[in-house]
């Protein structure tokens, strides 16, 4: 009888040792972000769908282009008229400088030479500046991805205007793949073992993986039955075809 109840006592408290051993909570994503574009035009192509696979850099949606091609060119044109102003303007100074100095013209005449060339120098840059804005709002009609992800949401279709003048609409949301956190709550027992940049186990889709703690909260997460519980995150690597989503359950194994 004895021993009976040794057993019994033996294998309640090795049950209470792994259930407080692993703490259950919920996968979330590391970075997810709403992609549009901070230009104004018409959706010319969408290369993507939602639950796509994309890579850093890949195309993601298109304004049409020929509106910012033309104002490109348009502000190059100008930085070539400009230049050309320039030097005609230097070379305009160095012979007004000559018969200057040869007394053949007076120091106003001198002076406006001068102001021409100022004048054209400061046409020039701006000019500049404004290539470099056409540039850029062409360069922004294209939205690439950020990162290595997977698209979350689509909301843009061909043929759809996007007006960026009161407010900026997401036309896609993307998460990164191949990394993930666990999110935990735990209680005051576990923080000493849940340090910043302790390595843990992570269960997650089947499989575990290891994991090392990023974030342990300062402030309490109110529970159920006012018990003080503070949120950890530990941040995990994964293969990219697991495809484990935000939301899921996830178990982390305390060390």
């Amino acid at each position: 009888m004895n021993t009976m109840r040794g057993m019994v006592l033996l294998c309640v408290l090795g049950s209470g040792v792994l259930q407080a051993a692993e703490v259950t909570g919920s996968l979330q994503w590391v970075r997810r972000v709403e992609l549009s574009t901070p230009v104004s035009g018409l959706i010319s192509q969408v290369a993507v769908n939602s639950g796509d696979e994309v890579k850093r850099g890949q195309l993601l949606l298109n304004l049409d282009p020929r509106g910012f091609n033309a104002l490109v060119k348009r502000a190059e044109a100008r930085v070539q008229a400009g230049k050309e102003a320039r030097d005609e303007a230097q070379r305009e100074l160095e012979r007004t400088t000559e018969m200057y100095e040869r007394t053949l013209l007076s120091d106003h005449e001198l002076q406006l030479a001068k102001i021409a060339l100022s004048d054209a120098q400061a046409n020039l840059l701006a000019a500049e500046a404004d290539r470099t804005l056409a540039r850029l709002e062409l360069e922004y009609s294209r939205v690439s991805a950020p990162f290595d992800g997977v698209i979350l949401t689509r909301s843009a279709e061909v043929g759809q205007t996007v007006v960026t003048r009161l407010q900026s609409v997401p036309l896609l949301v993307l998460a990164e793949t191949g990394r993930m956190l666990a999110r935990i709550e735990i209680g005051e027992q576990e923080l000493a073992a849940l340090r910043p940049g302790a390595e843990v186990q992570v269960k997650a889709g089947g499989k575990t993986f290891r994991g090392m703690v990023q974030r342990v909260g300062m402030e309490p997460v109110i529970a159920a039955g006012g018990v003080a519980k503070y949120e950890a995150d530990v941040l995990f690597e994964y293969p990219r075809d697991e495809r484990l989503r935000a939301g899921q359950s996830a178990i982390v194994v305390l060390p």
